[in-house]
């Protein structure tokens, strides 16, 4: 599945490979249009309003969430912006569908967010270790906030990669976190 999906940009490599997106969301109109002229499909919208039992089985889950309440540009809200809390809503459908990898990426200064706390609880959660309790003034979706209680168990590891490295014509780093479920390895 492709979450926070843009215009396609992580699903690409993927499908290039064999793989065969089986969901998609993304809210911007504008992200829409250009990923149905890239897919022949258009997304589904806000994550936050779809149940993760609406989501089909799947074995990968990309997704490249919002990272403005991480990045410099924005204010480094962190989890206290509405942005920053949209990890959770990939949480709660990892706990739920339990595929067997995942991929997300963000901002290169998710790394040091609040002196490296936010990374180190995403770590935590999708590892399964004990995690601080979210404050209930953290916006999440009802479902997100219940499916905590779920314990995760993924081998995670991250690293920053800058995309001049790889070919690419920009000069962006970006931290990528990958995972592969403990339990079906």
């Amino acid at each position: 599945i492709d979450l926070f999906a843009g215009i396609g940009g992580i699903r690409y490599p993927f499908q290039k490979q064999g793989g065969h997106c089986v969901f998609t969301s993304e809210w911007d109109k504008f992200a829409k249009k250009t990923y149905a002229a890239n897919y022949g499909e258009i997304p589904n919208g806000d994550i936050t309003k779809i149940a993760a039992a609406d989501i089909p089985k799947h074995d990968v889950l990309l997704a490249g969430f919002p990272c403005q309440a991480f990045s410099q540009a924005g204010l480094k809200q962190g989890f206290n912006d509405t942005r920053g809390t949209m990890f959770f809503e990939i949480q709660r459908i990892l706990a739920h569908h339990r595929p067997k990898a995942f991929l997300l990426e963000n901002v290169k200064q998710l790394k040091g967010h609040d002196q490296g706390r936010t990374l180190e609880t995403i770590l935590a959660i999708l590892e399964g270790r004990t995690v601080p309790e979210i404050p209930k003034s953290v916006p999440m979706s009802d479902e997100a906030r219940q499916s905590l209680g779920k314990k995760l168990n993924y081998r995670v590891g991250y690293r920053v990669l800058k995309a001049t490295n790889f070919g690419v014509p920009q000069s962006r780093e970006r931290v990528y976190i990958i995972g592969f479920d403990r339990d079906q390895v």
